[in-house]
Formats: C-alpha cells, structure tokens, sequence
C-alpha cells in the first residue's frame, strides 16, 4: 500500500520551466524573497532545508565569485 503525505515547508518553489520564463525583476524578488535569508547571526541561508550557505563576508565573496564562473560557463554553452 503506497501512500503519499505532504509536508507543507512554507517555502515557494519554482520549477524550471517557470524560472525560465521569469522576467529578470520577478526572478530577483525570487532570489530575495524566497531563496536565500540572513538569520539572527548574519549567516545566509538557504530558504530550503536552512542549511547555511555562508557564514563570513569572505565566503559570500567565494559564492559571488563562483557563481561568476558558473555564469561564463552557461554563457559559453547558449544558456
């Protein structure tokens, strides 16, 4: 017997699809208001799971520069 519960997480999730077609304004309101937050000791989290994503401004500089180079390599594949 399957059965299938839902666990309601309070968090908007967008399916990929959907976060293509998003203009820029609404994917940064996305990004800052359902992706990431700064808890009570300045650690950014991830809104999913509240894992902590950076704990220092140095690692936030790492993710940022990361992140850049994830973006050249979408823009050399077409994306």
């Amino acid at each position: 017997m399957k059965h299938t519960i839902t666990i309601d997480i309070g968090v908007d999730v967008v399916d990929i699809p959907t976060m293509q077609s998003m203009p820029n304004p609404e994917y940064l309101g996305y990004i800052e208001n359902s992706l990431f937050w700064v808890d009570h000791h300045d650690v950014l989290r991830a809104t999913h799971g509240e894992y902590p994503i950076a704990t220092t401004s140095e690692q936030v500089e790492l993710l940022i520069n990361h992140l850049k180079i994830v973006a050249d390599g979408m823009r050399r594949a077409g994306v």
